[in-house]
């Protein structure tokens, strides 16, 4: 194991950068349990006794940290980045995309939007993840929020069986950049307001997610095929509006 590695980061042999897997929790069910413990440490007032500062301060340069507030039944994008704290892409992308994949209505433009960014920074290299304050202050009902997470961890513990370091090349550093982009697409469409339009694309982005965190470009491949049917599956409903549209404009007129 390098020296350089985070604690907790998933080993990299064939890519020694600090990439965002590298940082990521090595166990998926791990960093659910972590997210979980912090979550409602912060809702109760109380703090994480092996952690005297579980509101870290994540890495990305000049962004200054939203703190929590007084209404602790709202958490925030900068509290959920701050409680990730050195974990890169992967799990962020992971936490952001299951309340869409079990959904909690009125979330999918709270989360998409956010999910556009980051997925933009990884197409553009960048090593850590950074949103804007106004961004960060972006809030939802936490108890909604950590319900969903929480109804998500027994699903985690069957995933992380079949998750392996595999096809390096798809999870690599030139991979990510690509991923990117493809997150880009897909948490666009995630955030339209369509009806059933939510879930395809963010079980898509949760495998990407998976197998970044893992290393695992079994995952990364079964991510970017989901990601083809999403938009399939969004296209045909598109059309299918639009021809329903146009037969009752036609009633309409004629």
């Amino acid at each position: 194991m390098s020296k350089d590695r985070p604690p907790g980061s998933s080993p990299r042999s064939h890519d020694a950068r600090p990439s965002g897997a590298d940082r990521s929790c090595a166990r998926v069910s791990d960093l659910l349990d972590d997210f979980l413990t912090r979550g409602d440490a912060a809702e109760s007032g109380g703090s994480d006794p092996d952690d005297p500062s579980p509101a870290r301060i994540p890495p990305g340069g000049d962004r200054s940290r939203i703190p929590l507030g007084e209404d602790r039944s709202k958490i925030s994008l900068g509290e959920i980045m701050d409680t990730l704290g050195d974990r890169a892409f992967g799990a962020l992308l992971l936490i952001l995309s299951i309340p869409n994949v079990l959904p909690v209505p009125g979330l999918s433009t709270a989360t998409g939007v956010p999910m556009i960014l980051l997925g933009a920074q990884m197409a553009a290299g960048r090593h850590s993840p950074w949103l804007p304050r106004r961004m960060l202050a972006a809030s939802f009902d936490r108890k909604a929020f950590l319900g969903v997470i929480r109804r998500a961890r027994p699903w985690a513990e069957r995933v992380e069986r079949h998750l392996r370091p595999r096809l390096p090349a798809m999870a690599g550093p030139t991979a990510e950049r690509l991923l990117g982009l493809a997150v880009v697409v897909l948490a666009v469409i995630l955030s339209l307001p369509i009806v059933f339009g939510n879930q395809p694309p963010a079980l898509a982005i949760a495998l990407i997610a998976l197998g970044l965190m893992e290393s695992d470009g079994v995952f990364v491949s079964a991510g970017l095929v989901a990601g083809l049917l999403a938009i399939a599956i969004v296209a045909a409903v598109l059309l299918g509006l639009g021809q329903a549209a146009v037969a009752v404009a036609q009633q309409l007129i004629g």
